[in-house]
């Protein structure tokens, strides 16, 4: 894999949905640029937490990569990793980044589902209690009714960051995210 981890613009300088625009924005850029750094169209975007997030909602509405004349079927797949996909703000911070409220819809990933979307791995763990399960069973539920492609996989223990914290050398849950994913990604290989 060629990997390039983008970053956004954050809460408070700006709000919804500036990150979720600078996101499609990277993943316009690596599809038109990728082949420079010895890279193909074999597209997957995976994120963690937030980043599952807006992940999953650049592909899943369709507005954010039309804003590049492109459309979400430029991405392989997708894999989200404890993502908030499906949730209503209740701190002040959160209404303030994604208000007001009239706008909490647009922000809702499962709202956008329609089956067209890439494949979704949606990875979560049992013990995690920063993003609630129901994130994502909502989704996966969504996908499902549009007859669109999803697998879930939760594991029995770590807490929220145990699943990227299986990226690095120390693993503290021993998770097979890493495996994992790259076993669902090469499934859509092209």
């Amino acid at each position: 894999y060629v990997v390039v981890m983008p970053n956004t613009r954050l809460y408070p300088d700006v709000k919804f949905p500036t990150f979720a625009e600078d996101a499609a924005k990277s993943v316009a850029w690596v599809h038109k640029n990728i082949a420079s750094y010895k890279g193909n169209q074999n597209l997957f975007i995976s994120g963690h937490s937030s980043g599952a997030h807006l992940g999953a909602l650049i592909i899943a509405d369709n507005a954010y990569l039309a804003a590049y004349e492109l459309k979400p079927n430029i991405v392989n797949a997708f894999a989200g990793i404890s993502g908030p996909y499906d949730f209503v703000p209740k701190a002040a911070d959160i209404k303030d980044m994604f208000g007001p409220a009239e706008n909490f819809p647009n922000m809702v990933v499962t709202n956008f589902i329609d089956g067209d979307e890439p494949p979704m791995l949606l990875i979560y763990t049992a013990e995690d209690t920063t993003v609630h399960p129901r994130n994502l069973a909502l989704l996966k539920a969504g996908i499902e009714k549009a007859n669109g492609k999803v697998k879930s996989i939760i594991y029995e223990t770590g807490g929220h960051a145990a699943p990227v914290a299986a990226f690095s050398w120390a693993n503290p849950s021993d998770l097979p995210v890493p495996r994992d994913i790259d076993s669902f990604f090469k499934t859509y290989l092209k």
